[in-house]
């Protein structure tokens, strides 16, 4: 296991102190030299690695989700269907929100209304991890898992408002208190809603009988719909 750098390490404290600043003060109150105290490094240290306080805000997302990215791309291949697939994603949104709770607040309630985020490469990489969303969706819909009149992008709007909503739910509120709990409830619902119906089959049976009851020829049994 290669050793971290001392250029890297002072650069991860930085972020990570920022982190903590951003979500406790706000963007807009929190100041350089506020970091730079409790990264441990001067002020002109920071200018080093970031040219802006925007430049260090919009940095965060992207090493985190990266991060993320890399992870889940792991799992991928040992999963089968699109089901598994999609819980997948749906608990490594989850999960990184829940464990990082200062985060979460950073993203929901100051990089979601920060217009110059959207011209981002951090916000590239967002866009990246909801892409891996969107094709696990269309994965589904051509393997016939899903229905085929299923929109995959108002799908993944739908789960990633949900995960928003939970979010922004536990910042203002303290609950739920582990959204980790909510990810097969809300992965079950949105699956029952876009499975494809399986196809019945009626299974024939023909009695020969003899004496002089008279029986039917042949007997349909329809099998029980069976439920997700």
């Amino acid at each position: 296991m290669s050793k971290i750098s001392p250029k890297a390490e002072r650069r991860e404290r930085i972020i990570e102190s920022a982190l903590k600043i951003f979500a406790e003060k706000g963007f807009q109150d929190a100041t350089i030299s506020e970091i730079s105290k409790a990264a441990g490094v001067s002020d002109a240290t920071v200018y080093e690695y970031f040219n802006s306080k925007e430049e260090l805000l919009f940095t965060i997302p992207e090493d985190i989700t990266v991060e993320t990215i890399r992870e889940t791309e792991r799992v991928m291949p040992f999963l089968r269907g699109a089901e598994s697939k999609l819980r997948a994603i749906v608990q490594s949104y989850v999960t990184i929100y829940e464990q990082n709770p200062e985060y979460a607040n950073l993203i929901m309630l100051h990089l979601k209304t920060n217009r110059n985020f959207l011209r981002t490469r951090a916000f590239e990489v967002v866009r990246d991890a909801a892409r891996m969303l969107l094709e696990c969706i269309k994965e589904g819909i051509e393997t016939g898992t899903f229905r085929k009149n299923t929109d995959p992008y108002l799908v993944r709007s739908i789960i990633l408002g949900t995960i928003e909503h939970l979010c922004t739910r536990k910042h203002l509120q303290g609950q739920p208190e582990n959204m980790l709990s909510q990810v097969d409830p809300m992965v079950d619902l949105i699956l029952s809603g876009i499975r494809a119906p399986q196809e019945q089959q009626n299974i024939s049976i023909h009695l020969h009988m003899t004496g002089t009851a008279k029986a039917p020829e042949t007997i349909t049994i329809v099998p029980e719909e069976r439920k997700p």
